[in-house]
């Protein structure tokens, strides 16, 4: 029997409550072990530091490992873990489930069941299911049982249909009977022998040309919370949850008389703000993210800008709500805003309580407003505006010109790391990450979707998230990276914003970000607007080599996490990297150095003024404003 290659430990950390722990403590565990189908685990920390768990016998003997050096913070932890380790199940019957820091334990009894049935290797034989073109889904099955099959359909749960399959691999097919044109989510859920179910998977698919199909009646079975869903973005590695919409008994309709959205292609003066093409670009004359020039040298600059309070619409950072083209909820709907996280620029309070603001649009797949990633002016009512003063500790700067993320700390650059952000399509615009100014708020941790994981997420927009470059589960439980991290530097995810795991020599990853964070980190995000240019480094910047290692890669610095810390590497020039021995040197995936000069010309050449180098968006912009989107 196959191992299970899903995900074995999905870690969430809840931020640490005011109050510490006195002593490690282990709350009680009621429900049975049933390897395959996760379990929560909550334990109170003294401190921040490693922690152990493990199942063990009466007299303490260690039967499995469920996680080792685990990151603590003080107070309040929680854990989901599925009951396995690296592949294997835990052995079923009664034992202790066992915390240890330091020289103190914490056990609990509890009960571990036979394995709970599960799905895994689901793949889509198509990602489109047309009236003439079914989707066949294949799977492997644990045990023999009884299958569901359904979807998300407007948010809706919706049972199809439910099959008898064998243990072992099965394919089943959905030909769109009771579905509607969209992004929809298959849903697959095993029930073995005794009815218990497994986990429910997913296949993400666009369906076209049911417009007119009936639907039956929603299910009124109950199925997985819909917060435990990815976002139905087709993308392995989207934020769970899905934007609650405004309300309104007024009919809707887009508005399609939107000025400056488009902003011309280039910038008089060749200096770009995240305000460029606004019809109010210049009015505003302090210092803050929307009118401070993208220029990350300018450190100080930056700083100042990352420790301004930030502008939000109170409420919920789960939900989503509208800007207005007039002062009034008759009026139509010109974008969408997260609320909670996301910053909006205040351009006037007008006395019938009412404020002009302009952001980016953050329209997601099942926004009304398509206007993905617009800069958008619209009124929303002064009274839900609220200002918040970020944290002052360190802030984020992402570039999705250079694809960097450039963390600051004390007032300076600490650490520059390479990031992937969304990568738009003609079906999938919304992939195209979100610009804006943002709060990093709730730590949601791994989740996976199909074989991918991605790790140590940090909520910051609805359902874009800042997380760990994903990973696949190989079959022995250990992680593998090679399918996402070369892409890295690339545009490559769904909306969320990847991470390098590789430390670089600052010692900053992703599990730094994870294990330092806080609420209200500010996080901003800079538009690669038409014009903008990589400013290619001087001949003379210094970088380095393993001269007597010989070392495959260039590096930023002399001491990196890619060797050994006895190795120092040599020094060169930047202009020396395209000849002799350094030509065939890779750029190195920990310290991330200056890309090549010819990488970086044709970067810039595809940004040149009056060019188009994301024509995708630009098709999508059009259809929005020529009234062509349903």
């Amino acid at each position: 029997m196959r191992k299970l290659t899903a995900l074995l430990l999905v870690l969430t950390l809840l931020l640490p409550l005011p109050a510490m722990a006195a002593e490690l403590t282990l709350d009680e565990l009621t429900e049975t072990i049933r390897p395959g189908k996760a379990v929560t685990i909550s334990f109170s920390a003294p401190s921040a530091g490693p922690v152990s768990l493990y199942l063990t016998d009466e007299s303490g003997e260690i039967i499995m490992v469920v996680m080792e050096d685990y990151d603590a913070v003080p107070g309040s932890n929680t854990l989901w873990w599925n009951g396995t380790y690296q592949g294997a199940p835990a052995p079923a019957g009664s034992c202790l489930l066992t915390v240890q820091m330091g020289d103190q334990t914490a056990s609990i009894p509890v009960t571990v069941g036979s394995e709970a049935p599960y799905l895994t290797s689901i793949t889509a034989s198509a990602e489109v299911i047309t009236p003439s073109a079914p989707v066949e889904v294949t799977f492997y099955a644990s045990v023999a049982g009884l299958l569901t099959q359904g979807a998300w359909v407007d948010g809706a749960w919706r049972s199809l249909s439910t099959t008898a399959v064998e243990a072992g691999w099965q394919s089943v097919t959905f030909d769109g009977a009771g579905l509607q044109d969209g992004p929809t989510a298959l849903t697959l859920t095993l029930s073995d022998s005794a009815g218990y179910p497994s986990n429910e998977e997913h296949v993400n698919v666009t369906v076209s040309g049911f417009q007119s199909v009936t639907a039956p009646p929603l299910s009124t079975a109950t199925p997985a919370p819909l917060s435990d869903l990815p976002d139905l973005t087709a993308g392995p590695d989207d934020a769970l949850g899905l934007p609650e919409p405004e309300t309104s008994d007024e009919p809707y309709q887009e508005d399609l008389s939107l000025d400056g959205d488009m902003p011309a292609a280039d910038s008089d003066d060749g200096v770009f703000t995240p305000a460029h093409g606004s019809p109010y670009e210049g009015q505003d004359t302090s210092l803050n993210y929307w009118t401070l020039p993208m220029d990350i040298t300018d450190e100080a600059a930056v700083w100042e800008m990352l420790m301004q309070p930030i502008t939000v619409i109170d409420g919920n950072e789960k939900n989503q709500t509208s800007l207005w083209s007039e002062p009034s909820e008759d009026s139509t709907r010109v974008a969408v805003v997260t609320r909670a996280t996301q910053g909006v620029h205040v351009l006037e309070n007008l006395d019938n309580g009412w404020s002009l603001v302009e952001c980016y649009s953050s329209s997601f797949h099942d926004s009304k407003v398509k206007a993905w990633n617009m800069l958008t002016q619209g009124y929303i009512k002064t009274s839900e505006l609220k200002t918040i003063t970020p944290a002052d500790d360190y802030a984020i700067v992402i570039d999705k010109l250079t694809q960097r993320l450039y963390l600051f700390k004390d007032g300076a650059l600490f650490s520059t790391l390479d990031v992937s952000t969304g990568l738009a399509n003609d079906r999938q615009p919304y992939n195209e990450t979100r610009s804006g100014e943002f709060l990093l708020t709730s730590a949601v941790g791994a989740f996976s979707s199909d074989n991918l994981v991605c790790g140590l997420a940090i909520r910051f927009n609805d359902g874009d998230l800042l997380h760990e470059v994903p990973h696949v589960v190989n079959g022995d439980g250990t992680k593998n990276y090679g399918y996402t991290e070369p892409s890295l530097g690339e545009r490559a995810s769904h909306g969320c914003i990847r991470v390098q795991r590789k430390r670089t020599p600052e010692g900053v990853n992703m599990q730094w970000l994870w294990n330092n964070r806080k609420r209200n980190v500010k996080l901003v995000i800079w538009e690669d607007w038409q014009g903008r240019q990589i400013p290619i480094p001087e001949d003379d910047l210094t970088l380095y080599y393993n001269a007597a290692g010989n070392g495959k890669y260039y590096h930023r610095q002399e001491k990196c996490y890619s060797a050994k810390d006895s190795v120092t590497f040599t020094p060169f020039t930047y202009a020396e990297l395209d000849t002799g021995v350094f030509a065939k040197l890779e750029r190195c995936p920990y310290c991330v150095p200056e890309k090549r000069r010819e990488v970086l010309e044709e970067i810039n050449a595809l940004y040149l003024p009056g060019g188009d180098h994301d024509p995708v968006i630009t098709r999508a912009r059009e259809k929005y404003l020529n009234g062509e989107y349903d």
